[in-house]
């Protein structure tokens, strides 16, 4: 999770280095930090672009993990679950590096 309110240490905010961003879409509009790049009326034309391509990429990816149908189903979360649901999404995350380490890359940004 972006924002973890259970273990903010370990949410993907508190591991974006110091001076980088996340390119972001429109759901993060409202945010009031700075480790987040929305989309904004201010952009250059070029860096408007390079967040699209950014995101379009990131899509992909998105993408390429729902290809596995285990992340295509409702799953009711309990607590036993939950450790599951963790496992099974870092295999298809592998799975998907490994793909792209051979022969299925991603495009250039």
């Amino acid at each position: 999770m972006f924002r973890n309110p259970d273990d903010p240490e370990n949410s993907l905010k508190a591991k974006i280095p110091v001076g980088k961003k996340a390119i972001a879409d429109k759901g993060y509009m409202g945010e009031q930090h700075t480790k987040i790049a929305p989309p904004s009326q201010y952009d250059s034309r070029e860096l408007a672009e390079f967040k699209n391509r950014a995101r379009a990429r990131h899509e992909n990816f998105n993408a390429r993990k729902k290809s596995f149908n285990v992340l295509s189903s409702t799953f009711r979360i309990t607590k036993n679950k939950k450790e599951k649901h963790k496992i099974v999404f870092e295999v298809v995350c592998i799975l998907c590096q490994y793909d792209m380490e051979n022969g299925h890359p991603l495009w250039d940004v």
